[in-house]
């Protein structure tokens, strides 16, 4: 791994190409002390993987000269080093395509894991066979249906296509996933109990922690009270993910609609990411910004499949407007069967469930089919390939 450092502070750089030299990362290391107007040449002569800044005010024109580097060199990795700073400010840091934030004063500890996740973020991206089992359902709006469909595309594998299925309810401000296929009762326990006890965590503790909607169907809720939510970690996230996905044939993340640390560990973990959105022009223009936030963290053209909601053929804009505007392939469209879907959320009571025959639930079928496909063609090139 190449790794390149560009710093305004002298000292900064000298603790960084300490730290890295006494650190056991295989890698070759380029660095100056400048600011960044010298990114686009430096970068051009000498093609890291990494790039280290330091000294960067993201002011307007910083800003665009990033997204400008990032746009064109879309596997780059950056890194930014700075003092503690606002969440608008990180933000923006990540839209201009910045994957990590190290606070100053820098620690080696710290500086050591953020380029360790690059790294294994870079051999994930280059490992040629993956099993499609964890996937993320991502609003690029509020009201897209990000949940409904997460829960009932769950939902809809387990029943109908007999795999073991657990849900984890990531929007961990206002999570209410199990209200939309299961409103029996309320969950005794959530993410926040478990992580409480993660020393304890196997699939059978994660299992008894879930709603059981299915006998193969689980679901792990958000917190009850938003404060618990502070006491989850992105480490606890990890864990979650890697045990689920020893023990289901499918995890699904509702993740939610900020880009946070909880919500970038669950994209990380995942094998593929769902944008949800909807067809008038302010979905569309928030899918775009969600695309290349993403890009910019890392997440390639492959891992994502867009999901057009609500869709009506009808509509001034179609979906080859969309495919054009987005320069994206759509995965699929749900037609809009708003009293078929309204009754549904009302009840608690999946689609498939409610009204099998309606557009919405046939969509729905079709999803979960080629999904299960998918993973059992993946599973056994994965089996062929192992010997």
């Amino acid at each position: 791994m190449k790794i390149a450092i560009i710093a305004h502070d002298q000292q900064c750089l000298g603790d960084i190409q300490k730290y890295l030299a006494d650190s056991n990362i295989l890698h070759s290391l380029v660095a100056i002390t400048g600011g960044v107007q010298q990114i686009p040449g430096f970068i051009e002569q000498e093609h890291p993987d990494l790039l280290i800044l330091e000294g960067i005010q993201l002011d307007p024109a910083e800003q665009q000269l990033l997204s400008l580097v990032t746009s064109r060199f879309p596997e780059l990795g950056v890194i930014m080093v700075c003092p503690l700073q606002t969440h608008e400010f990180l933000l923006e840091a990540m839209r201009v395509g910045v994957r990590e934030v190290v606070t100053t004063p820098v620690s080696q500890d710290m500086l050591i894991d953020v380029i360790e996740r690059f790294r294994q973020r870079m051999t994930l991206a280059k490992a040629p066979l993956q099993d499609e089992k964890v996937l993320a359902f991502i609003p690029c709006k509020g009201g897209s249906g990000a949940t409904f469909l997460a829960s009932n595309i769950a939902y809809t594998l387990a029943s109908l296509e007999n795999k073991r299925v657990i849900l984890f309810d990531f929007d961990l401000q206002f999570g209410d996933a199990h209200l939309f296929i299961h409103h029996n009762s309320s969950p005794l326990t959530s993410i926040a109990d478990v992580t409480q006890q993660i020393h304890r965590l196997d699939g059978s503790f994660l299992s008894s922690s879930s709603i059981h909607v299915l006998p193969n169907f689980d679901v792990l809720s958000a917190p009850d009270e938003p404060y618990k939510a502070a006491e989850i970690k992105h480490e606890h996230v990890k864990l979650l993910i890697q045990v689920a996905r020893k023990h289901y044939d499918f995890v699904i993340l509702d993740v939610g609609g900020s880009f946070d640390a909880i919500s970038i560990q669950c994209l990380d973990q995942s094998d593929l990411i769902f944008p949800i959105f909807q067809q008038p022009l302010p979905f569309i223009r928030n899918t775009k910004h969600v695309i290349n936030t993403l890009n910019s963290l890392g997440y390639t053209s492959n891992k994502i499949r867009l999901i057009v909601n609500r869709f009506d053929k009808k509509d001034d804009i179609s979906l080859a407007d969309i495919t054009r505007t987005l320069q994206l392939e759509i995965f699929k469209a749900i037609p809009n069967d708003y009293s078929i879907v309204v009754e549904s959320v009302n009840q608690g009571i999946p689609v498939v469930k409610l009204a099998r025959r309606s557009p919405v639930a046939k969509s729905l079928q079709e999803i979960a089919q080629e999904l299960a496909r998918r993973n059992v063609q993946s599973g056994l090139l994965r089996k062929l390939f192992s010997f």
